[in-house]
């Protein structure tokens, strides 16, 4: 997605320096970019019907899918759910 900015901003420059604030953007982006990719999935595999018993039989598809929805998010947000 934006791997050509973080390469950018990762590149000592000789026209527009960045140096470290260019390292920290780079490495927030990257962070941002997994943290996509997870959200994606999520909701990717909730929009299959994943959820319809297989997973969690003991629970109802809804239930078990926002079950994962919240795990997810807490995954995201550095929560523990354990």
């Amino acid at each position: 997605m934006s791997d050509d900015l973080v390469k950018r901003l990762r590149r000592a420059d000789e026209y527009e320096p960045l140096g470290h604030d260019g390292w920290e953007a780079a490495d927030r982006i990257e962070e941002l970019e997994t943290k996509l990719a997870k959200a994606v999935e999520a909701l990717e595999r909730i929009g299959s019907g994943e959820f319809s018993g297989q997973m969690l039989p003991s629970m109802p598809p809804q239930d078990a899918a926002k079950y994962f929805a919240r795990t997810t998010i807490a995954e995201l947000k550095g929560e523990d759910r354990g």
